[in-house]
């Protein structure tokens, strides 16, 4: 046993020495534990370890210099901030804005009705002034030429329907106008489809919310304007010549003044138009409650009688008092779980969390062999806060069909959790919702019919909204507009309640990804107000951020390109809710701003008046570099006929040829290797 002796005299540390049981004190100390204690290493290991720890030592030492010269680096560089192109003074407050069609025109509904300016010079043409409504939101769908159709909803729930073509603005009709005060109802939502063929609105009344889904007749609505032209121009003035004072130049040098008298009053005479057509009545789902049936057979027969579909869960045979008794048995089993009160949701609460898409013809739903050839929509999908279940209704129907205001869906998609969140890819061809417990669901809902991906994100991440990417994958395997692709791939953005952001590739199999795209920031000023991807730019994506920052990210790279920033008398409007608009034919921003009195300081806006500001991606350096990089990879994948597109799928075929020739003889030999002692069996039972 080895024996320790201390060296020198015992004497306890002062209580001053705060390392004094540290074990880098000397070996003699009382205190140390003598099984612990360290021989010397004899000559020349000792002198070999000294220099190994000398050299770890100092290559940890760069390591870390070299770690803080990084981080240094990274606050020096600054993101490029290019300052606006054009900018448009507006009196009155701005509440929403869309880009319409091929970038021609820009719409603007603020707090005295409805504007429209010109693109890309942003001047003002024409108006639908009130002095008591102030619009909301608004839905832009172009129909052809310079002709449009507007949906907007203004502050008192009324849903408005406009028609503008050949710089002339014409109010058409209040879709939820109703003939007895008393039983007004609101909208929430309002929107067109593609092509302007259909329209949706949600209503809500009287603590009752539901869904009517409209066929426009716009042929005969642009047969009828054509013959009362006269009629329109007494409505609307026509475009006035933009002086040089109002016509925006560079920002540097001049802007555009918009004059709140030029804005024309809407006509009291009623234009007798044909009435849209109701097509549906959706109503939200009903409560399970106890069943009246008393067999199977009497629920299947009573299901026949309605509609073939099956999924909503309300055609069972479970009676009240088994419902109720189930409830008993699980309440006594997990009251301690159970015991936090949650306040009830109302239908009215509930209807401000419904999500609808206008869907095109697919392999989900097929809306007849006229339609299956075209682009325009032939369904919709609808989704009820708080509800598993996602319904599917066709919009256009044979003849033999019957008419029913009330339907019962064609489909229902079943989901293990609560739907919180859809959303539809440009090209119509994928749909993907996001659920309660994390997981996202992607399918091909045009080429396939079948689900691309199911991911699920990691623990304590609650899924806020879905957005899809435009990415170069998608694009080079689009050979043609219309064809089926080898391989399907979707891109989506996941934007987290926690305000975190994922990018998912769905591509089946194990080439499905989840990558982090940008952590939950600590600042609550750096946190992500709102996401918004840019069709036409592949792997872009603008940031909106809380402290009023506007970032535009390459989501591939995933480092941000550049920042457009207002100028210095100029702040953004609301950036924790910001107003906006993309114009992405022509890649052009819009950003409402408000003027600062003072550097930190907004001003109190008692009129409401605000700017516009333009941001031209096409007059900025760095960005006009990165559209080249974006298209030219995209063009680098020519668009083939049919033959062409065959012949690269044999070669492909044909360059794995050999490998599979290989898996095929180590199947067959696995196969015979099986198959021997079973044979061998078979024939001692048969006494072979």
């Amino acid at each position: 046993m080895p024996v320790y002796i201390r060296k020198g005299p015992l004497e306890i540390p002062a209580g001053s020495e705060r390392d004094w049981a540290s074990e880098d004190q000397e070996e003699g100390n009382f205190l140390s534990d003598p099984d612990q204690a360290l021989d010397h290493l004899p000559q020349p290991y000792r002198m070999i370890g000294k220099t190994l720890n000398l050299l770890l030592d100092q290559t940890w030492e760069i390591i870390s210099i070299r770690k803080l010269d990084r981080e240094a680096e990274k606050l020096k560089a600054k993101i490029t901030a290019y300052p606006p192109t054009a900018e448009i003074q507006i009196t009155g407050s701005v509440n929403c804005m869309a880009a319409g069609g091929p970038g021609l025109y820009i719409f603007v509904g603020n707090s005295d009705g409805l504007a429209v300016y010109s693109l890309p010079d942003c001047t003002w043409i024409c108006g639908w002034d009130a002095a008591e409504i102030e619009i909301c939101s608004l839905n832009v769908c172009h129909l052809k030429n310079q002709t449009y159709f507007i949906a907007t909803v203004d502050d008192m729930g009324a849903a408005r329907l406009f028609h503008f073509s050949k710089d002339n603005l014409t109010f058409l009709k209040i879709i939820n106008e109703p003939e007895d005060v008393s039983k007004r109802t609101i909208s929430t939502r309002f929107e067109i489809s593609a092509g302007g063929d259909f329209a949706a609105s949600l209503l809500e009344s009287n603590g009752v919310c539901w869904l009517e889904v409209y066929r426009l007749p716009k042929d005969c609505w642009l047969k009828e304007l054509e013959h009362l032209q006269d009629i329109l121009t007494t409505r609307v003035l026509p475009a006035r010549q933009a002086t040089p004072s109002q016509t925006p130049k560079s920002f540097e040098t001049e802007t555009a003044e918009i004059s709140e008298t030029a804005v024309t009053e809407p006509s009291v005479t009623e234009i007798k138009l044909t009435p849209p057509i109701l097509l549906l009545k959706i109503k939200p789902p009903k409560l399970l409650t106890g069943s009246s049936f008393k067999s199977p057979l009497e629920a299947v027969q009573k299901s026949e009688g309605g509609s073939s579909v099956f999924g909503t869960g309300q055609n069972h045979i479970i009676s009240t008092h088994q419902w109720e008794q189930q409830d008993a048995i699980f309440t006594s089993m997990f009251q301690k779980y159970i015991d936090v009160e949650i306040p009830e949701t109302t239908e009215v609460e509930q209807s401000r969390h419904t999500l609808f898409h206008f869907l095109q013809p697919g392999k989900i739903l097929q809306g007849g062999p006229e339609r299956n050839q075209t682009a325009l929509a032939n369904a919709i999908s609808v989704h009820w806060s708080g509800s598993h279940n996602l319904f599917l209704y066709l919009l256009v129907r044979t003849a033999k069909d019957k008419t029913d205001v009330e339907p019962k869906p064609d489909a229902v998609w079943p989901c293990a959790a609560t739907i919180l969140c859809s959303a539809v890819s440009s090209c119509a061809a994928y749909f993907a919702f996001g659920l309660e417990d994390g997981t996202l669901a992607v399918w091909d809902i045009k080429h396939s019919g079948f689900p691309l991906a199911v991911v699920v994100l990691p623990e304590e991440r609650s899924i806020g909204s879905l957005h899809f990417i435009a990415c170069l994958a998608v694009d080079k395997d689009h050979l043609l507009s219309n064809a089926v692709p080898a391989t399907p791939r979707a891109q989506i953005l996941v934007w987290c309640t926690d305000h975190s952001l994922y990018t998912v590739t769905a591509a089946g199999g194990k080439e499905t990804t989840l990558v982090l795209l940008q952590e939950r920031p600590e600042n609550s000023e750096e946190q992500v107000s709102a996401v918004w991807p840019i069709p036409s730019l592949p792997n872009a994506l603008l940031l909106f951020f809380r402290n009023g920052a506007v970032t535009l990210m390459d989501t591939a790279s995933r480092e941000p390109v550049c920042q457009f920033g207002l100028p210095l008398t100029h702040t953004l409007a609301s950036p924790w809710q910001p107003v906006y608009s993309l114009d992405p034919d022509y890649c052009c921003l819009f950003l409402k701003g408000i003027r600062k009195t003072a550097a930190g300081e907004t001003l109190a806006t008692g009129n409401g008046a605000c700017s516009l500001f333009a941001f031209s991606f096409d007059h900025l350096p760095l960005l006009e570099s990165f559209m080249k990089k974006q298209q030219s990879a995209v063009c680098s994948w020519p668009h083939s006929s049919w033959e062409q597109r065959c012949e690269i799928l044999l070669q492909k075929r044909l360059q794995t040829f050999s490998e599979r020739r290989t898996q095929i003889a180590e199947s067959w030999s696995l196969l015979r290797k099986h198959a021997a002692p079973l044979q061998h069996k078979e024939n001692r039972n048969k006494g072979w």
